[in-house]
């Protein structure tokens, strides 16, 4: 079934197309040095925002079981398409489902059965590109769970000359409200059209199809720094009505369920799962150079080790003892938490 059969009776009403503005993106922002001990909140602001996180996407507490196929093209900061893939997914539950991922770098089945989960082919993490393109379709909030120490506020915000409601994440560190983490819908609605992340990606979503109860884009554009970055395209989005138990078994030649200790690209541990760190300490002066760290942490969150693998001897000790200090919420799969070892670096001028 195409999307348009499965979506026919629920088309969303809403406003037109919204584009990112390349010279607005970058204006205005500025980074506070020395963090704020006053963060206006808004538990209005707050009840939206959990609003927003279950009215959009499919991935939060969907009513029914669903089936989708997704395409995506990735671009470089010149414009050229560089990567291109597909994701297609049949979902029954966060314990069940079966993910086949499908691009010219990497190609992956991943295969949830309620206990234990299975990979066929690579055994990494996709790239980043794939696993932001599958979040910005399926699960566009994911990142209003990862904004540390800040607090939900209410801001109004214009996107390519629409203006829409947001809720923002307001943190003592950023005084400039272009930089704010931002979610921004329709004003008057739950629609969700606009996210500002970390960095400079900016994502808006159009063509908005209702299933169910969750809205949905068609098409979704993230933008890096006011250029081209990611493209996505929902190609089909159905009701997964009838499951046949095989979709959901462990794919034969698969090398056992996922056990051990889990490498995490640092892009996904660092901005999601940490919780705690302290002020940067105090390196050298007259030093300069980057420091990348390796470290484990546990199930409960702790790092256990840390090494500093390169960089200039001077800096080592001092980014080593401060990725010691570094707290994490525990990483889960299938709600079991996992050890993990993942990287980070510093780059000291």
């Amino acid at each position: 079934m195409s999307i348009a059969g499965a979506l026919a009776q629920t088309q969303a009403q809403h406003l037109g197309e919204i584009h990112v503005d390349p010279q607005a993106s970058k204006s205005g922002v500025t980074v506070s040095l020395r963090p704020s001990t006053s963060i206006p909140a808004s538990p209005e602001a707050a009840h939206i925002l959990s609003d927003l996180i279950a009215a959009n996407g499919l991935e939060t507490d969907p009513v029914a079981p669903w089936h989708v196929q997704l395409a995506y093209d990735e671009f470089d900061e010149d414009g050229d398409n560089v990567h291109s893939g597909t994701i297609e997914e049949f979902y029954a539950s966060p314990k069940e489902y079966r993910k086949v991922i499908k691009t010219d770098e990497f190609s992956q089945t991943e295969v949830a059965n309620g206990t234990d989960l299975y990979r066929l082919g690579d055994q990494g993490w996709p790239p980043l590109a794939t696993v932001q393109a599958m979040r910005e379709e399926l699960s566009p909030l994911y990142r209003a769970n990862s904004g540390g120490e800040s607090s939900p506020d209410k801001l109004d915000w214009t996107v390519g000359g629409t203006k829409l409601s947001c809720v923002v994440l307001r943190s003592g560190r950023v005084i400039s409200e272009n930089r704010l983490l931002k979610f921004c819908y329709e004003p008057g609605t739950i629609i969700l059209r606009y996210t500002r992340g970390r960095g400079w990606d900016e994502t808006v979503y159009n063509d908005i199809v209702q299933f169910g109860r969750d809205y949905v884009a068609r098409n979704v554009e993230v933008t890096h720094a006011g250029t081209p970055f990611l493209k996505i395209h929902l190609a089909k989005l159905e009701p997964l009505t009838q499951i046949d138990d095989s979709v959901f078994s462990p794919p034969a030649g698969s090398p056992g369920p996922l056990s051990g200790t889990i490498t995490v690209p640092s892009t996904i541990l660092m901005l999601e799962y940490l919780q705690h760190r302290d002020p940067l300490p105090h390196f050298p002066r007259g030093v300069r150079g980057s420091v990348t760290v390796k470290f484990t942490v546990s199930e409960e969150g702790r790092v256990t080790s840390a090494e500093a693998t390169d960089g200039p001897k001077e800096l080592r000790k001092p980014a080593r003892e401060d990725v010691m200090k570094f707290r994490f919420r525990p990483f889960l799969i299938l709600d079991k938490p996992f050890k993990v070892q993942s990287t980070t670096e510093y780059k000291i001028q």
